[in-house]
């Protein structure tokens, strides 16, 4: 008995001793994953090869903490979608905590420094970033770098995303994530301030590294009055020299040209960074008369039983558009420094944009245009400065600001109508039109902090603070008026500001299993617009009527949580619900000068919004899938809404009094190795008239109570199958075939309950097909490209049932030195 206690006792001694032991040979790993350009990427993995469970995921704000690492020389391996994999050899301390920052680059390239181990590059690329609580999709570039394309058509074939286009090359565009309004960023920062050159239709996807997708919460750090969600478009930026060339030419008489490029300097951190773009199109393509969809071209033609001279309006099969030309440029350079003792990134930038274009159509097809135009000058200054341990420890910094002019020239020279035959036609009161020639002039500013501050050393909780300042002001004037420097139009100055304050907390729970992101919101806005009543003579001078101000202020609090749970490494689920506000932009409010109206009344979208989902990687060798589905329902009021006028000219923003929308999207991947990539996804969006009543007494019951809102598409899908193999015609090549599969289901353009089946309108289901053929040579530092956009021609319309350009083909060569 005494034999066993002391038995007992030395192995207990011995245990306690071997633990302490085990426990002074380990260390531990800290750091932050950024991308070239700074920004800290979630959701990346990173393990200790050979220690089962030594690893963790980085958090929103892209830190990590991995503990009980063994000391001596281990290899840590990382990857994140849309990065090369990396493996890095490091030297651990007992007791020690190391501090390694890590720096992604693009799929395309690996950097000089580290070894690629582990999964191969198509695994990588395909991985979903899942780990925060935001439903959210990450698109790699490099897909699509070789094709003529911009990023709204990549953006198309994303699951619960619509962007609808009025034409070809430049059109107006509108752009919704799960039905409701998304905003868009470049690097940060909000499109809408970079004026009409520099918008989704006219980036090349050739200066984009990635496109991150958040639907329904975005995250603190965007300062986002979105409700639907948004898009954050990344731009290629490096730490070393790069230069990327492209020149494509098609259908149309369409011309593109990208560059982008940059330099660094490795002692003195100096760092500078151009890129530039131009398009153009002539946008002259086809269109037909299809009297099933009520879509007809008219020419007037005089009527040769009529005894006299009597011109009527004729239908006719075919014509081509005759006054739609589209160009931009754009230029852009930053120059300052990177990883410096007082800033891990600071600089100055210029970003400089013109376009043109001559204008086809008003609302509808039924509006031609002979004589119409319109030119931007843009120019834009910024500052950015980024920190970690700004002033104290642990708390990371993110400051940017800018100031813009934007100049809008919109003239309109012919003094009469025109028919699909582009020639004029005679006036109904005999008399000719007015010339016209308005000038808009936008001047904004945009200023945003963000902080970040870790509130433990194990990176479990972390406090974001966010605030948005954004005021534009805006002066138009009549150049066909006498004194046009002096005299602005009628309704102007008009001035909308925006402020945006938002805190959030993150915490990770139960070994990171759990994530949650609980956020509070400050929604406030302002509008001051001067009507102008008075009457002036032929000098400019003011005979009568004055003047009148409005102003309108708006203040909003919201708030969301997030929550991310992992059931197992491979299969987690997501949800989140918020109450957001989509404040109305500039064009909304106080029209563009051209053909959107202007609405002072226009007020602010309420939803409360709600998303479910679950997501489920799989990988089995050289094979992968991966599946990704949620729901979402969203409850709006005052849903903002655009609305063609009786005359078929103008169209309007108007507040919708209450809309449910709801719906279901899914996606599903499949790849092996870099030889076939294979994606199907789709989605269900339906927009419901929810305002019972169109008195205030609650007696009238709206006719379209329950109804599809209309002209809006309500079940769409997409398909991409790729196949390549490397080294199939000579050494260090690549053959690649791609096929891209849209399809989009019928919808009313006018309400449905309204009238006889037979008799509505309607936009017909679309198929569309494009096929792409791309060779590399090189290493990829050579590439060519054939496609065959819509080949089977089909009959695309869209918003108010414009018709889109038909079968077009294109070709183009890129020089990529990453």
């Amino acid at each position: 008995m005494l034999l066993n206690k002391i038995l007992h006792t030395v192995f207990l001694c011995l245990l306690c001793f071997g633990l302490y032991a085990q426990s002074q040979e380990t260390g531990n790993i800290s750091g932050t994953v950024m991308d070239l350009s700074g920004n800290p990427v979630p959701g990346t993995s990173l393990f200790v090869s050979g220690t089962a469970g030594t690893g963790t995921m980085s958090d929103e704000n892209g830190k990590f903490l991995i503990k009980g690492v063994k000391t001596g020389k281990i290899k840590l391996h990382v990857t994140a979608v849309g990065f090369a994999a990396q493996t890095h050899e490091l030297k651990i301390e007992k007791e020690k905590t190391l501090s390694f920052n890590v720096t992604l680059t693009s799929a395309e390239t690996e950097l000089s420094e580290v070894v690629v181990e582990g999964k191969s590059e198509n695994q990588v690329r395909m991985e979903e970033i899942r780990t925060s609580g935001f439903h959210t999709s990450v698109i790699d570039l490099k897909t699509y770098n070789n094709m003529t394309t911009d990023v709204n058509q990549v953006l198309k074939r994303t699951a619960g995303l619509v962007i609808r286009e009025s034409g070809g090359m430049g059109s107006d565009f509108t752009f919704r994530i799960n039905g409701l309004a998304g905003k868009i960023y470049i690097d940060d920062v909000p499109m809408d301030q970079y004026g009409s050159s520099m918008t989704l239709n006219n980036i090349p996807v050739n200066l984009v590294d990635r496109i991150e997708v958040y639907k329904g919460v975005v995250p603190a750090h965007l300062g986002s009055d979105a409700m639907g969600g948004a898009v954050n478009i990344i731009t290629k930026q490096r730490t070393r020299k790069f230069l990327d060339i492209s020149q494509s030419y098609g259908s149309f008489n369409t011309h593109q040209t990208a560059i982008t490029g940059g330099i660094r300097d490795k002692k003195t951190g100096l760092k500078a960074r151009a890129s530039a773009y131009y398009n153009f199109s002539d946008n002259n393509y086809r269109m037909y008369s299809d009297p099933e969809y009520d879509v007809v071209l008219n020419v007037v033609r005089k009527d040769p039983d009529a005894a006299s001279d009597v011109y009527r309006y004729v239908p006719i099969d075919k014509a081509r558009r005759f006054h739609d030309r589209y160009w931009s440029v754009m230029g852009e350079m930053e120059i300052g420094f990177e990883k410096v003792k007082w800033a891990d990134w600071f600089t100055v930038g210029l970003t400089y944009s013109e376009n043109m274009k001559q204008v086809q159509t008003g609302a509808t097809i039924n509006a031609v245009r002979g004589g119409a135009w319109t030119e931007n000058r843009y120019i834009m200054p910024t500052v950015k400065y980024r920190k970690e341990n700004f002033l104290i420890k642990g708390l990371y910094a993110n400051l940017y600001a800018n100031y813009s002019r934007s100049t809008d020239n919109i003239r309109d020279t012919a003094r009469y109508n025109y028919d699909w035959g582009g020639t004029w036609v005679a006036n109904a009161s005999g008399k000719p039109l007015d010339e016209i020639h308005n000038r808009l002039i936008d001047d904004s500013f945009v200023g945003r902090a963000n902080f970040n501050y870790d509130l433990d050393q194990e990176l479990n909780h972390s406090l974001n603070l966010n605030y948005t300042f954004s005021t534009t002001k805006r002066h138009t004037y009549d150049l066909m008026r006498a004194n046009p420097d002096q005299i602005e139009t009628s309704g102007l100055p008009k001035r909308l500001g925006k402020h945006i304050v938002g805190l959030s907390w993150q915490g990770q729970w139960f070994n990171k299993k759990l994530i949650s992101v609980l956020s509070v919101k400050y929604y406030g806005m302002d509008t001051r617009v001067a009507i102008d009543n008075r009457e002036f003579d032929e000098t400019g001078k003011p005979i009568g009527g004055e003047i009148n101000t409005t102003a309108n202020l708006f203040n909003y609090p919201s708030g969301s949580l997030a929550l991310r749970y992992r059931l197992t490494p491979e299969l987690g689920i997501k949800a989140s619900v918020e109450r957001g506000y989509n404040l109305p932009e500039t064009t909304s409010l106080f029209g563009d000068g051209r053909f959107v109206l202007a609405n002072y009344d226009l007020t602010p979208e309420r939803s409360d919004n709600f998303n479910a989902g679950f997501y489920y990687n799989h990988f089995f060798g050289d094979h992968f899938i991966n599946i990704d589905a949620a729901g979402f329902y969203r409850n709006s009021e005052n849903y903002i809404l655009a609305q063609v006028l009786p005359d078929n000219i103008y169209s309007q923003s108007r507040n919708f009094p209450g809309v449910l929308l709801y719906g279901a999207e899914a996606e599903v991947k499949y790849g092996y190795k870099d030889i076939v990539s294979l994606s199907l996804n789709g989605t269900y969006d339906k927009a419901i008239d929810s305002w019972k009543y169109t008195d205030s007494t609650n007696s009238k019951l709206s006719l379209t109570y329950h109804e599809q809102l209309p002209n809006r598409p309500w079940a769409y899908g997409n398909a991409n199958l790729s196949l390549g193999k490397k080294d199939l015609i000579g050494k260090d090549t690549r053959l690649q075939l791609s096929y891209l599969y849209q399809n989009i289901h019928w919808f009313y353009m006018t309400w449905a309950k309204l009238g006889h089946p037979s008799s509505l309108n309607y936009v017909p289901a679309q198929t569309i097909h494009t096929v792409i053929l791309t060779y590399s040579w090189k290493k990829d530092i050579y590439n060519i490209s054939f496609e065959a956009r819509n080949l089977t021609d089909e009959r695309a319309y869209d918003s108010f049932r414009l018709q889109k350009p038909g079968r077009a083909f294109y070709v183009k060569f890129r020089v990529s030195i990453m």
